[in-house]
């Protein structure tokens, strides 16, 4: 069986972990919840990923897949239903908005590592601001540029982008993220009532 190495706290583990909700293959993953960080690796991880990141799947045949959007597509491969994927004139448009809340999420984690790795008198308040500045402009384009084309497929673009919002809620790198974007708080949530997502929730 595959197996999963996953934190219920990683926004790139929970972006696998909808997606296999979604594609119906849990029957075909086992999740293997595993504690790393930067600093401290996980040893049984870095023996499958030298790199000792989330989320890490191992095929039966001893084969890996790594990072989580080569994995996504590895999900996406198990069972031939509806695909994650666009195969129109959108795939691009649509790997684009993937990509950007991939970089959300990024920036976030940087914020939050800032904070809990360096002392608090050693904390760069110039590294912290830019990376928000990201955050907040990435936010502004999602709510000005693409909530229409999201609608009413639930792909591995959207994924990524409940991920991205998920994970902001939960740290809290910017604060409150909603004010000034009610379309894409709409959107939000609207989404997070898909059991997919109420069932990862991180923690």
């Amino acid at each position: 069986m595959n197996r999963l190495y996953f934190s219920p706290a990683s926004p790139f583990a929970r972006k696998v972990r909808v997606a296999i909700l979604e594609k119906g293959v849990e029957d075909l993953v086992a999740e293997v919840e595993v504690t790393t960080s930067p600093i401290d690796t996980n040893a049984e991880l870095a023996a499958h990923n030298p790199l000792g990141k989330l989320p890490c799947l191992q095929r039966p045949d001893g084969r890996v897949v790594y990072d989580s959007r080569a994995i996504l597509r590895f999900v996406d491969s198990l069972k031939a239903n509806t695909s994650l994927y666009a195969k129109d004139d959108t795939e691009f448009d649509r790997l684009t908005i993937e990509s950007l809340a991939e970089g959300v999420i990024e920036a976030a984690l940087l914020c939050v590592y800032e904070r809990r790795i360096r002392p608090e008198d050693q904390v760069s308040k110039a590294w912290i601001d830019g990376q928000a500045d990201k955050i907040n402009r990435s936010l502004d384009w999602f709510e000005t540029h693409v909530l229409d084309a999201l609608e009413p497929q639930f792909d591995a673009a959207c994924i990524g982008l409940a991920c991205a919002l998920g994970y902001l809620d939960f740290r809290k790198p910017i604060g409150d993220w909603r004010p000034e974007r009610p379309q894409l708080t709409a959107w939000y949530e609207k989404v997070s009532k898909r059991p997919s997502l109420a069932q990862t929730v991180p923690s």
